[in-house]
This record gives C-alpha cells, structure tokens and sequence, in this order.
C-alpha cells in the first residue's frame, strides 16, 4: 500500500507532465500585462449596479402579483385606499 506522500508525489509528477514547459512563465506574463487593462470596479458601479437589480427584481414582483390578483381582492383594496383617502381629506379640512 502506498503512503500519502507517495501518492501526491506521483500526482504532482503526473500533473507537471500535462504541461507544456513555460506554462509558468507565460500565465504569468499574460496575468502581467492583462494587469493594469482590467481594473476593478468602483464602489459606485458596485452600488448602481445593486440598485437598478433591485429596482428591475421589485418591478417584476409588482407586476406579477397585480396580474395574479384576484379582481375583487383588487377592487376591495382600491376601496379601502379611497376610504383613507377621504377620512384624510376630511381630517386635513378641519
């Protein structure tokens, strides 16, 4: 039976004989020179991207559940609505 170190011996032998020689050296000049073309993104870019997908998810609940709603449980909130609507109304003109 072989022992661990053997093992990851012969499977680092094996994995070095995949590559080509100066694979290295060339991941490490085109990680180099992809550097200074690929910066990471702004906080600010990080915040507006976050908030147009919050706004683009909310928006697509608020259309699912306003097509998915029955029409007279629509029709009994816009008649509660209308009553706060009023009640403030009449409370605002006293």
């Amino acid at each position: 039976m072989k022992t661990e170190d053997q093992v990851w011996t012969e499977l680092r032998r094996h994995a070095s004989a995949q590559l080509r020689p100066g694979f290295a050296d060339r991941v490490l000049r085109a990680a180099r020179a992809g550097a200074g073309a690929e910066a990471a993104p702004s906080l600010l870019g990080i915040f507006s991207l976050s908030a147009a997908t919050a706004m683009v998810c909310l928006a697509v609940v608020s259309l699912y559940r306003s097509a998915n709603q029955d029409p007279v449980e629509r029709d009994n909130i816009v008649a509660g609505w209308e009553k706060i609507a009023a009640d403030s109304d009449e409370f605002a003109a006293k």
